[in-house]
């Protein structure tokens, strides 16, 4: 049986990481990357940040993270992120919605829920890679989290 000591898991996700690394870090190095080079790395922004929302939910309220979760479903099921804000920007104006982003009740995930892919499956050595694998991260975050809404 393998042991777990000497690990470095994340406590929200479960990643298993390099020692020293935390998921954090790993989102910011994802997210340096998307800014630096736009039209490569950050082709996958508007599926990075809600993948990464959802497996460390606890600093977002429960319909926060629920809206990223539709969010999410909309990216992936091809509409452009362009079309997906223009559609929502009354819904998600924080002037207008009733509801936080942030602080309140928190999404979580349901007991005993695992996670397929983590941010840590994400490989970051070039755009093809790094964006097939931002893909394929956020389609397994949108599986895992099917009946959070109920």
């Amino acid at each position: 049986m393998p042991s777990d000591v000497g690990l470095n898991l994340c406590p929200e996700c479960g990643a298993a990481l390099d020692p020293g690394e935390s998921c954090e870090e790993r989102f910011h190095r994802c997210l340096a990357l998307e800014y630096e080079d736009w039209t490569g790395y950050g082709a996958v922004h508007h599926l990075t940040v809600p993948a990464y929302m959802l497996q460390h939910p606890g600093r977002y309220s429960r319909e926060g993270g629920l809206e990223a979760r539709r969010l999410l479903a909309a990216f992936l099921s091809g509409k452009a992120p362009t079309t997906v804000r223009s559609q929502n920007r009354a819904h998600l104006d924080s002037g207008r919605r009733p509801w936080r982003m942030a602080g309140g009740e928190p999404v979580a995930p349901p007991a005993g829920a695992t996670w397929s892919r983590t941010i840590s499956d994400v490989r970051m050595d070039d755009p093809a890679t790094y964006c097939a694998g931002v893909v394929e991260w956020a389609r397994a975050v949108l599986a895992d989290t099917a009946g959070w809404e109920n």
